[in-house]
């Protein structure tokens, strides 16, 4: 497996911040997974052909990858784990399989660290009479809100709500205007797909608007075809309310209507320094504190790295979540 060339924008464009969520997406729902005799599996092309493999196989053909690019780097055999587990990944049935695949490939995984849980408490120490804290995420493969609870008696940290948002908000809006379904209309969203990010780079260029091909869709009753206009206030409009429904939705599955209950937020992420993002969120949480002291895109890593190094002999640190970069594109 071959990591596929990612977007080349800036980690500081607001313009093409869900530009590799949305390609993420599109695969992992082209390229389904399926159970058959108690095993999950998924298609991959090889030589050209499409070959049936198990999820246990394909998620320990990238440990084995992270685990030979760790070994060259160190110069040392790697034999344990420690995983930065996001919250997209963080389920029973992901956790079983990714245990599964680590003993198929000789490692041991010593721990599993919750990503929004670690990312809290490395604030811990700076948090006083904080109780409600929310970890905002924006990186490279997904949205993701999570709510956090600290008890004041021993500072525990509890999970109480986590929302996910996958996908491009711009590659969504157009596919609902146009009347399509991914899943109905695989070969036609990738084309899609590559007209909005098209369109993305002509307003990165500096010009005023773009338009969105629609050409290589048949005709549909009902359906407007024009070429759609993008200017850079709608495409900025979209990508922000993707951003604020998330935080909403993650509160109100908490059982919170207020966005007054976040006391702090935590940043993680390389795009959660961008400053519309900044900007957005301190005007929806005016007042309260924005915790980015550490670099938001690299602290989580840097510290289980540390971790690694001082508690589990010299473990390799590896992020779950880019496995995303490796899923087939069929």
């Amino acid at each position: 497996m071959e990591a596929p060339n990612l977007s080349p924008q800036s980690l500081n464009c607001f313009i093409h911040c869900f530009s590799d969520a949305g390609q993420f997406h599109l695969n992992r729902t082209l390229c389904r997974v399926w159970f058959d005799s108690g095993h999950l599996y998924l298609n991959v092309p090889q030589h050209g052909k499409k070959t049936t493999i198990s999820l246990v196989r394909f998620y320990a053909n990238f440990l084995a990858m992270e685990q030979a690019k760790n070994e060259w780097i160190t110069g040392r055999v790697i034999t344990e784990a420690v995983i930065d587990l996001p919250r997209s990944y963080n389920d029973e049935s992901n956790r079983s399989i990714l245990m599964s695949a680590a003993d198929a490939i000789g490692v041991r995984i010593r721990r599993v660290f919750d990503r929004p849980l670690f990312a809290a408490s490395v604030y811990v120490q700076f948090q006083q009479n904080v109780q409600k804290v929310l970890v905002f995420e924006l990186g490279s493969s997904v949205l993701c809100s999570s709510l956090l609870e600290i008890r004041p008696s021993d500072r525990n940290i509890t999970v109480l709500a986590s929302k996910t948002f996958y996908g491009c908000p711009l590659l969504k809006f157009f596919g609902e205007k146009l009347g399509l379904k991914i899943q109905e209309h695989g070969r036609e969203f990738r084309v899609l797909h590559a007209e909005c990010e098209r369109v993305k780079n002509v307003l990165a260029s500096g010009k005023p608007n773009g338009k969105v091909d629609v050409s290589f869709l048949p005709r549909r009753p009902g359906v407007e075809m024009l070429a759609p206009l993008v200017d850079l206030d709608m495409l900025t409009n979209l990508n922000l309310d993707w951003i604020r429904r998330n935080i909403r939705q993650c509160l109100l599955q908490a059982g919170e209507t207020s966005f007054n209950v976040v006391e702090e937020v935590v940043l993680v992420g390389v795009f959660v320094g961008n400053p519309v993002v900044r900007t957005t969120l301190e005007s929806l949480f005016p007042g309260r504190r924005l915790r980015n002291e550490l670099d938001p895109g690299t602290f989580v890593r840097t510290f289980l790295r540390l971790s690694a190094a001082t508690i589990y002999g010299n473990a390799m640190v590896v992020s779950m979540d880019h496995i995303d970069r490796m899923w087939p594109e069929i």
